[in-house]
C-alpha cells in the first residue's frame, strides 16, 4: 500500500523491518536528488503539462514548479488512472508563477514546491476547474486517500495541509478499511498538538483547507 521510502519513515515508529508496498513503482521519483531552494526565487521552472485525462489545471500561468513538484503530480495522475479509472481527473490549483515570488492570495507558493490539489466528492467526482467546500460526509475517502497515497508514495512529500474534519474522515477510512494499521495512520495523520514541524510525509490541519489538499515537496540540500 505504501512505498518503501514511506514505510521506512512509518516503521521508525513501529519497528517492523519488512514492509511490502502494494503499488508497484512506475517511476524512480524517490531516488531524485532534491536540490536546495533559493529563497524567493524559482529557477529552472517546469510547467505542469496539459493532461486532461489525469488532471485539470485551473490557471496554467500559475502551474510552474520545481521538477520534483511536477513529477509528483504527473505520477499521481498516472496512478489514479491505473488504480481508479472511474475517478474524475483531479483539479490542480496554483503552484507558482513562472519565476516564483509572491502569488496573489497565498502566503506560500513562491518557490515551486507547493501545489493545491482538489479532494474527491462522493462517486469519485471533483468540481471541474474549481475548489468547492464540502461537508466531511460528502468526501469520497477511498478516492481521496488513493490520490493522497500516490503522492506520499513518492517519498518526496514534506507535508500536506487539510482541514481537520476531512483528516478525521481519512483516518477513520484508512484504519477501518485495513489500508493502514493504527500505528501507520498515527504516523501519517499525527494528532493535533504533535510536534509536526519535526515530521515529514504527514497530513496536518490548516484552516481554509476544507476543499483542497495543499501539497509541499521536500526542499533540502
Amino acid at each position: 500500500m505504501l512505498s518503501t521510502a514511506l514505510f521506512a519513515a512509518i516503521f521508525a515508529f513501529t519497528g517492523d523491518p519488512t514492509p511490502t508496498p502494494a503499488i508497484p513503482p512506475i517511476s524512480d521519483l524517490a531516488g531524485l536528488q532534491v536540490g536546495k531552494c533559493e529563497e524567493g526565487r524559482l529557477s529552472d521552472a517546469v510547467q505542469l503539462p496539459e493532461s486532461p485525462q489525469h488532471y485539470v489545471r485551473i490557471t496554467p500561468d500559475n502551474a510552474w514548479g520545481r521538477r520534483e513538484m511536477i513529477d509528483v503530480l504527473v505520477h499521481a495522475g498516472k496512478q489514479m488512472e491505473w488504480l481508479l479509472p472511474e475517478a474524475d481527473p483531479f483539479t490542480v490549483g496554483d503552484i507558482s508563477a513562472r519565476y516564483g515570488g509572491q502569488l496573489s492570495g497565498h502566503r506560500s507558493h513562491r518557490l515551486g514546491i507547493d501545489a493545491d490539489v482538489g479532494v474527491y466528492w462522493r462517486d469519485a467526482w471533483q468540481p471541474r476547474g474549481e475548489f468547492v467546500n464540502l461537508h466531511p460526509r460528502e468526501l469520497d475517502t477511498e478516492a481521496t486517500w488513493t490520490l493522497l497515497q500516490s503522492m506520499l508514495n513518492t517519498g518526496l512529500i514534506s507535508r500536506v495541509l487539510l482541514d481537520q474534519s476531512l483528516i478525521n474522515e481519512l483516518y477513520e477510512y484508512t484504519v477501518e478499511s485495513g489500508e493502514l494499521t493504527i500505528e501507520e495512520a498515527d504516523a501519517i495523520f499525527p494528532p493535533q498538538g504533535a510536534r509536526v514541524w519535526e515530521m515529514k510525509g504527514i497530513v496536518t490541519h490548516a484552516p481554509n483547507h476544507g476543499d483542497h489538499l495543499h501539497i509541499t515537496v521536500l526542499c533540502g540540500g
